[in-house]
């Protein structure tokens, strides 16, 4: 698995945020590997820490805030996400065991409960 640095993150545009029916726009991230672009609509708030990871194809998004005390994980395969998980409170130490864990550690742990 390989940390992708090199990423943006911005509000979607109007037209995308009002043909989705949102009131609030969501986040997309973008960047470039050796395969080529790739952008994601994402469900990450806008004060989470965001770290992205690839391996077979498939990014990881895993969005954390310590201040509200929630992690959440997001697949994606090419455009389409393929999977998420969220988990707040007590849930982040019953799935994690704790939570001062590094994110390639926590992707791992969440991702055997999507698949």
């Amino acid at each position: 698995m390989r940390k992708v640095t090199n990423y943006q993150v911005q509000k979607e545009s109007f037209e995308d945020m009002n043909d989705a029916g949102r009131f609030n726009p969501s986040l997309e991230i973008t960047f470039r590997d050796k395969t080529g672009v790739h952008t994601h609509k994402i469900s990450a708030g806008h004060s989470d820490d965001i770290d992205v990871y690839r391996e077979s194809g498939e990014t990881y998004v895993l969005s954390r805030n310590f201040g509200l005390g929630y992690v959440g994980l997001e697949i994606f395969t090419g455009t389409d996400s393929t999977g998420d998980m969220f988990l707040q409170g007590d849930q982040v130490n019953e799935v994690l065991g704790r939570d001062d864990l590094a994110p390639f550690t926590i992707i791992r742990r969440m991702r055997q409960y999507i698949y």
